[in-house]
């Protein structure tokens, strides 16, 4: 038999300060000119399964992304953005379930908690492209508490010059229910390179959870695409997986 391995996560150390989703807002938002810097980092099983829901595959080998986005100019204004997840499943279908973000716009990450339940933290965050490197920095308090470093970008061309950027899921409160909330976005890609990632500092505890850290480089990409945010439609149980009905529209 095949046996499906399942995060560890109790769902109610997610619900209790999940944001409260606005269903009112069905706009859809279009960002021109991002740039996004995305890394990806192997970490042990055994660190990402009791921070998954039950609801959730861990994907394998177990991984850990990190996304910082720069965005000049726009509908939201100007704006950086940080979060953090481990690599999942719902079903089949690829995820990231995201323990920690931040946001240098306090206006914006109120928008990110009422329309994804995104929940940010005010942080000032740094995203700089050079000939050699893609360097990030997010700064909380006065004190850096990640500063990620993509070496050697080299840009792709072609039909491979695109990222896939798996869904974030966030933990949200809609009505008096409790569930995981997908963004959802789609790209358009104007410029896409690859390096090598390394994180000289990555403080976990203040980065959402003290128990995950990045162990192996897997990839660094950095992109400038038009991102559009589109309406949030699907949600999933906090226990129970898709494949048992766990995911539905909202």
């Amino acid at each position: 038999m095949v046996e499906l391995l399942y995060g560890n996560r109790a769902a109610n150390t997610l619900g209790a300060a999940a944001p409260a989703l606005d269903l009112a807002a069905r706009d859809e938002v279009v960002l021109k000119q991002v740039e996004i810097h995305y890394c990806l980092f192997e970490l042990p099983m055994a660190s990402a399964l009791p921070r998954l829901p039950t609801s959730l595959h861990p994907s394998i080998p177990a991984i850990l992304g990190i996304t910082v986005w720069r965005c000049v100019d726009g509908p939201l204004g100007a704006f950086s953005l940080a979060y953090l997840g481990l690599a999942c499943r719902t079903g089949i279908k690829p995820r990231h379930f995201i323990h920690g973000a931040f946001c240098d716009s306090p206006q914006v990450g109120t928008w990110l908690s009422a329309r994804y339940g995104l929940h940010c933290q005010t942080a000032r965050i740094h995203n700089l492209e050079t000939y050699d490197r893609i360097h990030s920095r997010v700064d909380l308090n006065g004190r850096t508490i990640l500063d990620l470093v993509t070496h050697g970008p080299q840009q792709l061309v072609g039909r491979g010059a695109t990222v896939k950027y798996s869904p974030i899921l966030n933990a949200a409160t809609l009505g008096t229910d409790s569930a995981l909330v997908q963004m959802e976005t789609s790209f358009e890609f104007h410029r896409v390179s690859r390096g090598q990632p390394m994180a000289s500092v990555y403080n976990g505890a203040a980065l959402g959870d003290a128990t995950l850290a990045p162990h192996y480089p897997v990839s660094g990409t950095f992109s400038l695409a038009d991102v559009s945010l589109h309406p949030a439609r699907f949600k999933l149980d906090l226990a129970v997986p898709a494949e048992q009905g766990g995911a539905r529209k909202i």
